[in-house]
């Protein structure tokens, strides 16, 4: 739309240049840049002056004009003797230069025509769409190592992680299988019954964005790790006010059949997955101990930093 209106601003200029040297015309527009539109001037609209010239009709807008100098014949009908001088005309004086003239009252008389001007063309229509945002990235896990030290501590009943700021109850007759991270990979600890019958496992989980709980990875892992693998239920849910989803399944490994409950939660790009075994034999026994293991999984608060400080509200 710029460029249209340059082009007319340029159009204008070249037919005032052109006007400047017909001398057919009476009525004489003085521009501030010493230009001259020499023709009739038959109209004013839109703050412009509409002028008739040998080379077509020019439009001059009001502030582009120092003075205006109105054909002999034409001045007698709109301007007043004020002296009466017997009819004589009175030469119009053009305003000062920082004040651009008004029109006359003949101009502001003549009949408006009776449309609109047209409306300038809607050029949007040509332009090409907007360039499609390409789709943001898929999020996927990635390997990230462990620390080299994580710490890790237990308070009575409690089982505190310092390194990934997480706390769950601690049977008193069970252990920290200090061996299982290594072995995993992915795990963070460990811990089980006396008879190595019982095991709960808490592994990491990172992502290159937000994590899809309901990836078939985790179950992956699972299928890979048991043989005969039979995964009995899935429900979504809530682990410590965040996203989780529980999953209970069954499966061999090392002849003996085990069945688990394994609890996946979401904390920013990171998933914890808090995974019970127990034998089948102990299946019945050991099922609630599990259960109040992973329902007391939460995340420290940043006040709960310092290693060695007691849990609020922990058995």
């Amino acid at each position: 739309m710029r460029g249209l209106r340059r082009l007319a601003a340029l159009s204008i200029v070249a037919l005032a240049a052109a006007a400047a040297v017909s001398p057919a015309r009476a009525d004489e527009l003085t521009l501030k840049n010493g230009k001259k539109v020499v023709g009739t001037i038959v109209g004013y609209e839109h703050d412009m002056f509409r002028v008739e010239t040998d080379y077509g009709v020019a439009l001059v807008r009001k502030d582009k004009v120092a003075s205006i100098k109105i054909s002999a014949s034409e001045a007698a009908k709109a301007v007043k003797d004020p002296a009466g001088n017997g009819g004589k005309n009175t030469p119009a004086t053009p305003p000062p230069a920082s004040s651009p003239p008004q029109p006359s009252a003949q101009l502001r008389s003549l009949p408006q025509p009776s449309e609109p001007p047209p409306a300038p063309p809607d050029l949007s229509r040509l332009a090409p769409p907007p360039p499609k945002s390409a789709p943001p990235p898929v999020s996927h896990m990635v390997e990230e190592p462990l620390p080299a030290h994580l710490q890790e501590h237990v308070e009575g009943n409690t089982y505190v992680n310092d390194t990934f700021q997480f706390a769950m109850f601690k049977p008193p007759d069970w252990k920290v299988y200090e061996e299982v991270p290594r072995e995993t990979g992915s795990g963070i600890t460990a811990i089980g019954a006396e008879d190595e019958q019982t095991l709960l496992i808490v592994d990491r989980q990172v992502w290159s964005g937000a994590p899809n709980l309901k990836s078939d990875e985790a179950e992956a892992r699972l299928r890979r790790t048991y043989q005969d693998f039979q995964k009995l239920s899935e429900e979504p849910g809530q682990c410590d006010g965040h996203p989780a989803v529980r999953r209970t399944f069954q499966g061999v490994l090392d002849g003996v059949e085990w069945h688990g409950t394994a609890v996946h939660v979401a904390r920013g790009n990171t998933v914890f997955g808090i995974i019970g075994l127990t034998s089948a034999e102990m299946y019945q026994f050991q099922q609630a101990v599990l259960n109040k293991i992973i329902n007391s999984f939460h995340f420290l608060p940043a006040s709960s930093e310092t290693p060695g400080k007691p849990l609020a509200g922990t058995p």
